[in-house]
């Protein structure tokens, strides 16, 4: 029962460092309730900017002509390579402030350092500041692997489930602003 509720945390944690991988160094967001216009009693407060609209989640699976579905890919813009072996499950684009993200979800059979691996070196060739951590649970392995530069935030996180691996890759990027 300890091993399960070690587990279960460890990949609660995981699972939320994934997400805040995408939305790190992200300006602070409004509340989801923001997004619900206040009533018009006059006594609320506004909000200073508009809200954010709600993260779009792309189709995972494009259809041919014929209605065949295709193979799943990340989106063109996507800037990492998708490791060998894997297919993209979900894809999903968020904006927050000045920031940019895409999260895809991948799985496949490689073991889970192995992904932690590659990734880990793609962050290198692009310049970003890499931390990790591992641990080693019932199922296996499960590793967060983050990248940060100045512009750049970016992390895999990677874990055995069932007879596959899966793992979450987010990149955000703030968005280069021109001068009038």
């Amino acid at each position: 029962m300890r091993n399960w509720k070690r587990r279960l945390s460890m990949t609660v944690a995981i699972a939320v460092s994934a997400t805040l991988i995408a939305l790190a160094g992200c300006a602070k967001q409004e509340p989801e309730s923001a997004a619900t216009p206040p009533p018009d009693s006059g006594t609320a407060l506004q909000p200073a900017a508009p809200p954010l609209p709600a993260p779009q989640a792309e189709p995972s699976e494009p259809q041919h002509a014929q209605g065949a579905p295709a193979t799943a890919k990340a989106p063109d813009d996507f800037p990492l390579p998708i490791h060998a072996g894997f297919q993209v499950k979900k894809t999903m684009r968020t904006t927050a402030g000045d920031f940019k993200g895409m999260q895809v979800e991948i799985v496949g059979n490689a073991p889970p350092q192995t992904v932690a691996e590659f990734y880990e070196a793609e962050f290198n060739k692009r310049g970003l500041k890499v931390s990790k951590m591992s641990q080693q649970t019932e199922e296996g392995e499960e590793s967060l692997v983050l990248g940060q530069s100045e512009t750049v935030t970016a992390g895999v996180a990677v874990a055995k489930q069932g007879n596959q691996t899966r793992a979450v890759l987010s990149w955000s990027e703030k968005a280069n602003k021109t001068s009038p």
